[in-house]
């Protein structure tokens, strides 16, 4: 009896001063918003129009610019905290005010509408063009972001893949990475070119990899390249034209086709090389040699690792 007492009192006690804790709500804060949102299928910027107060709290929004993920309309309905689920109360979101809300994230108890938990930094609050919350500190610190910077860490987050393959001539290889890219090797005459390219895009993010000039870029690979001695074809001599070996180094960026184009500055090869950088490395080949006396290269296997994002 005594026991039941106690438990009893300490959840009137509980719900009382902390309306989120015991067994209506358990969860460990999962990190800063770069952490958190990571788990959330859906991340929005958006205006809250107006407040739903009752036994099940919600709040209106009006999305304007979906960040992750997709939807079919541009407004919204969030559940909030009612003192019964790990949800913030809508008190500090006031209509008018302008978020990043990463939603259904861990521990929000959606159902089958959308919510926002309090499991983590979940939210950030947009003011004159930058986010104010914990972005990627600790949970009582606050900091400032731009928001155009915030949305590229969103849409590209840090990536590091390693894998291996091998690819036969005439076919087509790839691989999905890092989110929104895919590495191809592309068919081409005696062998393939590399290729990165963007989900939704055509443009090759690596098409910008030096040298242009003089020597053979590091993304084609063809037979000649490998070969250890002269060909019947002078025109197919490694030694003469200095031809890159077995491993191909490249770099890559999203920019590459909009802000970025050839003819480049060195400041903007080095913004290409710190979004993305990879290498491929041929372990493996067999050559034959074409109606031209240069060879071509009938099958390979290759290591591939890749790095980048914001």
């Amino acid at each position: 009896m005594k026991n039941f007492v106690f438990v009893f009192t300490w959840i009137g006690i509980c719900f009382l001063m902390f309306p989120v804790c015991g067994g209506a709500c358990s969860c460990a804060w999962r990190g800063p918003f770069l952490v958190a949102a990571k788990d959330a299928p859906l991340i929005i910027h958006g205006r809250i129009i107006r407040h739903h107060p009752g036994k099940s709290p919600t709040m209106s929004v009006l999305v304007l610019e979906t960040l992750k993920g997709g939807m079919l309309d541009s407004g919204m309905v969030v559940q909030m905290g009612d003192g019964m689920q790990c949800r913030p109360s809508m008190e500090g979101f006031p209509p008018g005010s302008e978020w990043i809300l990463a939603l259904n994230g861990s521990g929000s108890k959606p159902g089958d509408g959308l919510a926002l938990s309090h499991c983590g930094e979940y939210w950030l609050r947009v003011e004159k063009g930058e986010v104010v919350g914990s972005i990627d500190g600790t949970q009582s610190q606050v900091k400032r972001m731009p928001l155009d910077e915030l949305k590229r860490k969103i849409r590209y987050p840090r990536f590091h893949t390693t894998f291996k393959g091998s690819v036969s001539q005439g076919k087509r290889f790839q691989r999905p990475f890092g989110e929104m890219f895919v590495f191809v090797l592309e068919p081409m005459p005696g062998g393939w070119e590399i290729v990165i390219k963007e989900h939704g895009r055509d443009e090759n993010l690596a098409r910008l990899t030096p040298p242009f000039h003089f020597v053979p870029n590091p993304r084609h690979i063809e037979g000649w390249h490998l070969l250890e001695g002269p060909s019947k074809n002078s025109e197919c001599d490694p030694r003469e034209r200095n031809a890159p070996g077995e491993l191909r180094e490249f770099i890559f960026s999203p920019e590459v086709g909009k802000k970025i184009n050839y003819p480049m500055e060195a400041q903007e090869v080095e913004e290409i090389q710190r979004f993305g950088r990879g290498a491929l490395t041929i372990k493996k080949f067999k050559l034959q040699t074409a109606a031209d006396g240069c060879p071509v290269i009938e099958w390979m296997q290759f290591s591939v690792s890749l790095e980048g994002g914001y």
